[in-house]
């Protein structure tokens, strides 16, 4: 069977191959330039304003403005006559000659050229320029939607029913033009997470505390990876996680107790293990120097141990271990001072070894008195300790050195000992209480403004992290919850749940919280920028999409 087009070999009609199939046809005619085409669209919103005009207004007005119109290009041919069906009619004929013009040149589909026209107009480059910068992201999307449907409003009409068409046309500009500023939002969240310049972000990765994707992305990412935790075999995967960044939050904070004295925490001590090194360190300092020091009672020590004493008489203790503390104060340290109100090194490190004693055997009671006495001998050890750093110039950087660790280690040791510290491993929330509990300003005024001893490491903690130190999951629950089922290797669930479990190691979270969180430091003005661009360009995401539609 002969081709299609062998029937019209040797005719001067015979149509090509690509002409029979609806293909693109051969150039007719030359090409449109791409100055012609920019300037059509640069004349669209023009003549579709002007035919959205004539929509508007009564009949009567628009009669009368057509006859003015051809009075004029009768007379002085200053203007183009207007067809019978005026504006519109023009419209749409100009429209058709155009595109005629495109398909004798070979062209067909999206017109680049056009829309860059239309977008660079005088009336869209205006309404571009009026649109509000909202500071919301919501805000920013219906500022697009609305400068969207302007700009759509003032494109020609070309075929169909006027209120039909302009009605697609509205919807389409509306969202294309919302949907600028959500990508460039988008595109400048890439470029710039919220992580990234999160402060509180910042502060826990430059304290070595890893934390999750849903953590530092916070949110709704948060949000759902909490949720997460209840699924089997990931939420495991995911409360290990987390407890992990809780026990990386508990590292910097005995860290930040031993950083003054030039030394860090083993990697294997956690807990209770991790309080008792801290305090082992920051004793056997003390004990190395206090040897050849001498400790001066002065009126600074004298009223900082009367507040104390008063403090504990009119408290919440009971009055027998009040009496209690008031008697270890007495024997233990007031008594070892001479005649002349002096203490020798080796005194001092006896009276030193003998609080040490004191504190952490009533540390450890279960009765609340007991540990409220511990606590007030604590401070009468830091009452010490800084009258030897006064009374001992020449040793005073060291002293402060230790005194500074000292005071920094009391945060961490009070949150390990809270109720509801497993373990010693204790939350944000009782490291924040530490903090508060321990800052001796009047009315905790210094935690009050955020000044607080440890309050930067506490706070950023208690907003990332959350208040909780999670389980870390047991192996029980990960047979019970799903665990079980891997080794069925027709369900491809637990593949799916292992592999959710796999992106929940520390070395991956690591990889992927970096990713979020630390970028160059010209990404946030680039994101900035991204954002405030996004009006400009609402006008051309409103003509591609009615571009596309056409």
């Amino acid at each position: 069977m002969a081709a299609p087009w062998e029937e019209y070999a040797g005719t001067a009609t015979a149509p090509a191959p690509w002409e029979e199939y609806g293909g693109k046809s051969e150039p007719k005619g030359p090409p449109v330039s791409r100055m012609e085409k920019f300037l059509t669209g640069a004349a669209d919103p023009i003549h579709g304003g002007a035919q959205l005009l004539t929509k508007m207004l009564p009949d009567s007005v628009v009669q009368a403005g057509n006859s003015a119109n051809n009075w004029l290009a009768d007379k002085t041919g200053m203007v183009a006559r207007l067809p019978e069906g005026g504006v519109d009619q023009q419209v749409r004929e100009r429209e058709q000659a155009y595109q005629a013009q495109r398909a004798a040149a070979g062209e067909q589909g999206f017109d680049g050229y056009r829309v860059l026209g239309n977008v660079a107009s005088p009336a869209n480059v205006a309404l571009a320029s009026k649109l509000p910068a909202a500071a919301t992201f919501g805000g920013r999307v219906l500022a697009g939607a609305g400068g969207g449907a302007a700009t759509s409003a003032l494109n020609p009409v070309t075929e169909g029913d006027y209120a039909t068409e302009k009605a697609k046309q509205i919807a389409l500009g509306t969202a294309f033009g919302g949907a600028v500023p959500a990508v460039m939002g988008g595109a400048a969240r890439v470029v710039s997470p919220n992580a990234s310049t999160n402060p509180q972000v910042q502060t826990l990765r430059q304290e070595g505390v890893r934390t999750t994707l849903g953590q530092s992305l916070g949110g709704w990412a948060n949000t759902a990876e909490q949720k997460l935790m209840s699924v089997p075999v990931v939420g495991d995967a995911i409360s290990s996680a987390r407890r992990g960044a809780a026990e990386d939050l508990n590292r910097a904070a005995f860290n930040r107790a031993l950083a003054p004295v030039g030394q860090k925490l083993p990697a294997n001590l956690s807990g209770r293990d991790a309080v008792q090194y801290v305090d082992d360190a920051l004793s056997a300092g003390y004990n190395k120097l206090l040897p050849n020091l001498t400790a001066q009672a002065d009126q600074q020590f004298n009223a900082g141990i009367g507040s104390l004493r008063q403090m504990v008489q009119t408290g919440a203790m009971d009055p027998r271990a009040a009496k209690s503390f008031d008697r270890i104060l007495q024997n233990d340290v007031l008594s070892k001072f001479g005649g002349k109100q002096a203490m020798t090194g080796e005194t001092l490190k006896r009276v030193e070894s003998d609080l040490g004693q004191q504190i952490s055997r009533l540390g450890a009671s279960t009765d609340a008195d007991q540990r409220l006495i511990g606590d007030a001998l604590q401070q009468v050890r830091a009452e010490l300790r800084t009258l030897v750093e006064r009374s001992n110039p020449g040793q005073a950087k060291e002293l402060k050195a230790l005194n500074t660790a000292w005071a920094n280690f009391k945060r961490p040791q009070r949150a390990a000992g809270a109720l509801g510290a497993e373990d010693g491993i204790f939350s944000p929330a009782q490291l924040q209480n530490a903090v508060k509990a321990l800052d001796r300003s009047k009315d905790h005024a210094r935690f009050a403004e955020g000044r607080g001893l440890m309050q930067d490491l506490s706070g950023a903690g208690k907003s990332v992290l959350g208040n909780n130190v999670p389980d870390s999951g047991t192996a029980g629950r990960l047979m019970l919850g799903g665990g079980a089922s891997l080794l069925d290797p027709t369900m491809t669930a637990p593949v799916l749940l292992g592999g959710g479990a796999l992106m929940y190691t520390r070395p991956m979270q690591g990889l992927l919280s970096g990713a979020v969180s630390a970028r160059p430091q010209g990404a946030k003005t680039a994101a900035n920028a991204l954002r405030k661009s996004s009006p400009l360009l609402v006008p051309l995401g409103a003509q591609v999409g009615l571009g596309l539609l056409n």
